[in-house]
């Protein structure tokens, strides 16, 4: 039964890899000897402007 979730598993990876697209932008921060790249992803069909979800996403980090 593990096999065949396994299998399921990697098909939907397949999948998502097959469908991927490019970011709507790129964050890099550098910490120490370390870097992390952080790429960002919009709904092109919401209505809502680049402010509004960047509040919003400023706002869930505040309440984690």
């Amino acid at each position: 039964m593990t096999e065949k979730t396994e299998a399921q598993t990697e098909e939907i990876q397949t999948e998502e890899q097959t469908a991927a697209r490019k970011p709507d932008g790129v964050l890099t921060k550098k910490f120490g000897a370390k870097t992390f790249i952080a790429e960002i992803f919009f709904n092109h069909s919401s209505r809502d402007t680049f402010q509004d979800k960047l509040l919003k996403a400023i706002s869930s980090e505040k309440t984690e």
